[in-house]
């Protein structure tokens, strides 16, 4: 994948040769007006603030496009991340079929020799690997399948058993997929620091699920316990229970859910740590405002 975009270079770039243009054409004016005074036709004269005011309009111009370019960036840079997961996915899925045409070989070569024990036993091995991965694929998103795929990998990379129970397809998801997959992100991401020190077996457990009313996740880990008094600190922006965190995860997912009227709580004891997060369903009122707000944004 190519390198990102740098807009925020750009976006400096644009801001100082606005500002140099406009310091630029100041001090010409005072220096004309200084070295010609009354000498200079009427003309001339009202021509340099007349450029001196079209200078700082552009200035404004600039600046006020600070904020949209900025949006922009962090879209662009989670698209980019989301289609890195689905190039994992993809690659996987490639795999699992390049490996297909082996797998029944094996198979058929069992059957025939009257190896129906070993047969049983080859395919309920591979079905299981099948599972894993297609059962992260029951959401219309691709990208948050994908996420869950790259998370489901560092996982098993880290030595932390994952359970996965995909119950909804999140087709009225009010929530953007970019975006719920940040949320899905950063809990995962805390689940598997919390578990990186833990002795013994690590368990990550990853639940979403509907209602008639809500979308609903559970991310589970059987990692340290949260003090009760840390329950609602924690998704205070700058908060965190650890020296290298920097405090935003959690109040990142507890914006973006509280901005789509749901909301994210945390519980936790010796045995298990539960973070359970809700967003209504999308009613058609929102659909429609939603993909306004999409094809605004469309990149």
């Amino acid at each position: 994948m190519r390198s990102r975009l740098n807009f925020s270079k750009a976006l400096i770039l644009m801001v100082t040769l606005s500002v140099l243009q406009t310091i630029g054409l100041i001090i010409i004016v005072v220096l004309e007006v200084a070295r010609k005074g009354h000498m200079m036709a009427a003309e001339r004269l009202y021509m340099l603030p007349l450029l001196l005011l079209i200078s700082l309009a552009g200035t404004v111009v600039v600046v006020s496009l600070i904020h949209p370019m900025l949006y922009l960036m962090q879209r662009l840079r989670q698209a980019e991340d989301s289609l890195k997961d689905i190039a994992g996915l993809n690659k996987t899925l490639k795999a699992q079929r390049h490996d297909f045409m082996n797998h029944l070989q094996v198979v058929f070569s069992l059957i025939e020799f009257g190896e129906f024990a070993e047969a049983k036993a080859y395919i309920e091995k591979e079905y299981e690997n099948v599972e894993k991965v297609s059962g992260i694929l029951k959401t219309e998103s691709p990208a948050i399948n994908a996420i869950l795929q790259a998370k489901r990998q560092m996982c098993q990379s880290r030595g932390i058993d994952v359970e996965m129970d995909i119950r909804s397809a999140l087709s009225e998801l009010p929530v953007p997929a970019w975006e719920f997959c940040r949320v899905l992100g950063n809990i995962i991401d805390n689940a598997i620091h919390a578990l990186a020190h833990k002795d013994g077996e690590k368990i990550l457990s990853i639940s979403i699920f509907e209602d008639l009313q809500y979308y609903r996740f559970k991310i589970k880990n059987n990692g340290p316990t949260i003090d009760k008094a840390f329950h609602e600190k924690i998704f205070d922006a700058g908060f965190s229970l650890s020296e290298n965190g920097d405090g935003m995860g959690l109040a990142i997912c507890r914006k973006i859910l509280c901005a789509y009227g749901g909301s994210i709580s945390v519980e936790s004891d010796e045995a298990k740590t539960v973070f359970t997060g809700m967003v209504p369903r999308k009613s058609p009122a929102r659909r429609a405002h939603s993909e306004d707000e999409n094809d605004n944004w469309s990149i």
